[in-house]
């Protein structure tokens, strides 16, 4: 793996997790009166889990058809990376659903945070994106609203399949 592709592959696999993750919690909100929290915080457990395991196994898999061998050194660390950027953004969902596990939150509202961490993390992400693109500000501006329109776009589909 050459040195561009660590960051772009880490920054693919955050990009991913926050779209599953907020379609996992807005998923929920529309269960919250037959879910319990303890469900709640499984189930985004299990979607990031999942991711987390599919992009490691889809870097391990490309790794052995590119090179005909499976990845160390570098190689490795750079996926291990890439795939814990998964677990960092199930953190905040993670921790917000927890307390309405332990009683501290209504688990609405404790989701309703949850989304919204995701969507700031969407944002924040487009913003990244934007504020390095190489052109005036009314396109920058242009871009960050059409690529946050995208992202919620992904997860209205991913809904609408539900």
């Amino acid at each position: 793996m050459n040195a561009p592709a660590a960051p772009v592959s880490a920054l693919r696999e955050r990009v991913y997790a926050t779209l599953v993750g907020l379609s996992t919690v807005l998923l929920l909100l529309n269960y919250t009166a037959g879910t319990s929290a303890g469900e709640a915080v499984a189930d985004i457990g299990a979607a990031m889990g999942a991711l987390c395991l599919a992009g490691g196994f889809a870097d391990v898999s490309a790794h052995r058809i590119t090179h005909g061998r499976f990845p160390r050194g570098d190689d490795l660390r750079h996926i291990l990376a890439a795939t814990g950027h998964v677990l960092e953004t199930a953190l905040l969902p993670v921790l917000s659903v927890g307390a309405a596990a332990l009683g501290w939150l209504p688990l609405d509202t404790a989701l309703w945070i949850a989304a919204l961490s995701l969507v700031l993390t969407i944002a924040a992400l487009a913003l990244l994106a934007t504020r390095r693109t190489t052109v005036r500000w009314p396109a920058k501006l242009l871009l960050f609203v059409g690529e946050v329109a995208i992202a919620l776009a992904v997860v209205g589909v991913k809904l609408l399949a539900h």
